[in-house]
């Protein structure tokens, strides 16, 4: 598992260091031209599109559905008796929640 955890860092920091370097060689591009008000504004958006891949290769983005199975499995482990877990996903605070029911069989 700590081989796997080490490649992932590995990984991570070599396209930490590619974006970099890309980013690098927009700025250079950037100064070479300018005067090229519509390159900037490409360059502009590419270089934030670079910054959203460090984002995400920096950042787990995955939703963190080990934490759920673990409750489930405590729970399992208290009461042996259990038939399912209800699950409520809120992506905002509101007074008067509106949620759809969705049940799935497992």
């Amino acid at each position: 598992m700590q081989d796997l955890i080490l490649q992932k860092d590995v990984f991570t920091n070599n396209l930490v260091f590619i974006a970099n370097n890309v980013l690098s060689e927009i700025s250079k591009l950037r100064i070479n031209r300018l005067s090229d008000t519509l390159l900037s504004k490409h360059l502009d958006f590419y270089s934030e599109e670079i910054e959203k891949i460090k984002d995400l290769a920096v950042n787990n983005p995955r939703f963190k559905w080990q934490l759920i199975e673990h409750e489930i499995d405590s729970c399992f482990k208290q009461d042996k008796s259990i038939t399912g877990v209800n699950i409520v996903f809120d992506w905002k605070d509101s007074q008067i929640p509106n949620r759809p029911l969705i049940k799935l069989k497992l």
